[in-house]
């Protein structure tokens, strides 16, 4: 992502600018609960991204890139996941920055943000967390990892 002088202007005029970490190359972070979005200009385009996961999970990657799918359609061409070429699950979206005003940004990276804020905690606990032990199971039925 490149500087965009107007893009400071802009979050300024959608009211983000406050909550708005410069970062270096002309990009800014802002926080959305438990998700960082990053906003800046890529090309003709302004683009907010939450990085989301650094690697699909090792396990269910099938079932996962389902559900990415599944969220897709959810979303109503808001946001989308996308796989990074580095491997990174990223909650998007783009608009070409010719005529873009501060409501049309707001709207956008608000969407990234509380989208990307709900959704990686469901994905989280779905495919990334260690699940549990069975209370109910046999003491020596338990996993290798919880102490053995």
């Amino acid at each position: 992502m490149a500087d965009f002088p107007g893009l400071d202007e802009l979050l300024t005029e959608a009211g983000l600018r406050d909550k708005a970490e410069p970062m270096d190359n002309g990009l800014y972070r802002m926080r959305w609960g438990s998700a960082i979005v990053i906003v800046g200009v890529s090309g003709q385009a302004i683009v907010a991204i939450a990085p989301l996961f650094r690697q699909p999970p090792a396990e269910r990657t099938a079932e996962f890139y389902r559900r990415l799918l599944e969220h897709n359609a959810s979303m109503g061409g808001m946001a989308g996941f996308a796989i990074q070429p580095d491997g990174w699950v990223v909650l998007h979206a783009g608009r070409s920055r010719k005529g873009m005003d501060a409501h049309e940004l707001a709207v956008m990276v608000t969407g990234v943000g509380r989208f990307a804020d709900e959704l990686d905690d469901k994905l989280i606990s779905e495919f990334f967390a260690a699940r549990a032990p069975d209370p109910d199971a046999d003491a020596d039925d338990a996993p290798a990892a919880a102490g053995g």
